[in-house]
């Protein structure tokens, strides 16, 4: 069974999420499996399907820091998409790897995944899927970064990769992201509602691959390479 990739480019975030959504419907259980790549072409965040953003943001300091929000075809909390690296992957249901079971949807892609990151840092670090959930407080639950989640992908206790999925009859769409640095804390600071527990949960769960030193040119190359190195491990 072949891959398709789909290299979308810069779009606006409601469009690439509508394209992953079409994407979704579009797919049969016999299509080949599809790797989507694409750019955020402004600030922007992405809030799971069922998230409701009012209850943990600050929304006239995202609209004052230009920040263009919307909501994924798949749930998991929010995500501020200003220094990670997104893709999305749809399985088709004939796929060997296709399961009714979720956690294992998300253990293929992101053991898959893991491979990439390894190579991205030169076998400096080993990613490795989390056995169990954490808990963490009701305000840090809306948050991608803020609570590691079982089968996400951790490096050195923190967490390196998220997703999130959503299934039908005919696959499942997996929209995934890495941490390459971490956003702005004066930014954090002013959108976010509940400031201190929530900047302390990002804080302590993340793991930016990039560390704390990085420039928007190396943000640039990474997500160059790491789109290289994830069609090679998924095609693999």
């Amino acid at each position: 069974m072949g891959w398709q990739v789909i290299d979308s480019g810069s779009l606006p975030p409601g469009q690439i999420m509508a394209k992953d959504e079409a994407l979704l419907h579009q797919l049969d259980k016999q299509s080949d499996p599809i790797l989507h790549f694409y750019e955020w072409d402004r600030d922007c965040l992405t809030y799971g399907y069922f998230t409701d953003p009012t209850r943990y943001l600050d929304l006239d300091a995202i609209a004052s820091h230009k920040i263009e929000m919307a909501r994924r075809p798949t749930g998991g909390g929010i995500i501020l998409h200003l220094t990670d690296f997104a893709f999305s992957v749809l399985v088709p249901a004939s796929h060997p790897h296709f399961s009714l079971n979720t956690l294992e949807n998300y253990a293929y892609v992101n053991q898959c995944i893991a491979k990439a990151v390894v190579l991205f840092t030169g076998n400096q670090v080993q990613p490795e899927l989390l056995a169990e959930e954490e808990n963490c407080t009701a305000a840090c639950l809306g948050f991608c970064m803020a609570k590691p989640t079982q089968y996400d992908l951790i490096v050195q206790g923190k967490k390196v990769g998220g997703a999130a999925q959503r299934r039908t009859k005919q696959g499942f769409l997996h929209q995934g992201s890495l941490s390459l640095a971490f956003p702005p804390a004066s930014l954090l600071e002013s959108i976010l509602k509940d400031k201190s527990q929530v900047l302390a949960a990002m804080q302590q769960h993340t793991y930016p691959l990039l560390g704390k030193e990085w420039t928007f040119s190396q943000l640039y190359l990474a997500r160059q390479e790491l789109k290289q190195l994830i069609q090679a491990a998924l095609l693999a």
